[in-house]
């Protein structure tokens, strides 16, 4: 008879308890979804990107819209704290200033930026088709109109919120983005009466 070598065994991986694990799965969403797009967004994709088991991702987000919810929930609240600390750090910029801002902060989305407005952006567009996603999506404007109105009235700040966002869209998809003295000429075009 021929001995057969031994098999070592392997051994047992316990997994540890990870209280972050549902954050850091919603952040490998985001990841992927600036890797692939809205519609490349799986659980096993997710589950590579967060080097979790896939039961992981499945067990905290029961299919696609809860991972894009979940990421689209952190990407709202990271650019609401962006905007709510632009009011509260610096409460007595001109109008001017702010658009001065705004204006640098656009640029920065077509270069430095860009993975992360693209994702922004994916999601906020996936809202489109997506009902459930559209309180969400309406908070991302809002935080943009909340930091206008502290500088301007309510309705002009609406008008630069909505102005900003077509321009980041259009510069995002464009071949050419604005430079950023045609983005302050547009939003100073909304100050005119």
């Amino acid at each position: 008879m021929v001995d057969e070598p031994a098999v070592e065994a392997k051994p047992v991986r316990r997994r540890r308890f990870d209280p972050n694990r549902r954050r850091r799965i919603a952040e490998a969403a985001i990841q992927v979804i600036g890797e692939r797009g809205v519609e490349g967004l799986t659980h096993r994709a997710v589950a590579e990107a967060a080097d979790v088991p896939i039961a992981g991702t499945t067990y905290h987000y029961k299919d696609k819209e809860d991972l894009l919810q979940a990421a689209l929930e952190i990407c709202v609240a990271d650019y609401a704290a962006i905007m709510a600390a632009i009011p509260s750090s610096h409460p007595d910029l001109t109008i001017a200033d702010v658009i001065d801002q705004t204006a640098d902060a656009l640029i920065g989305c077509f270069t430095a930026e860009r993975t992360i407005t693209t994702v922004q952006l994916e999601l906020y567009v996936a809202a489109i088709r997506r009902p459930s996603l559209r309180p969400i999506a309406d908070r991302f404007i809002g935080a943009t109109r909340t930091m206008y109105a502290h500088y301007t009235d309510q309705l002009t700040a609406t008008l630069l919120a909505d102005t900003a966002q077509g321009i980041t869209l259009r510069g995002m998809a464009s071949t050419a983005p604005p430079t950023r003295d045609q983005i302050r000429d547009l939003l100073f075009r909304c100050l005119l009466r």
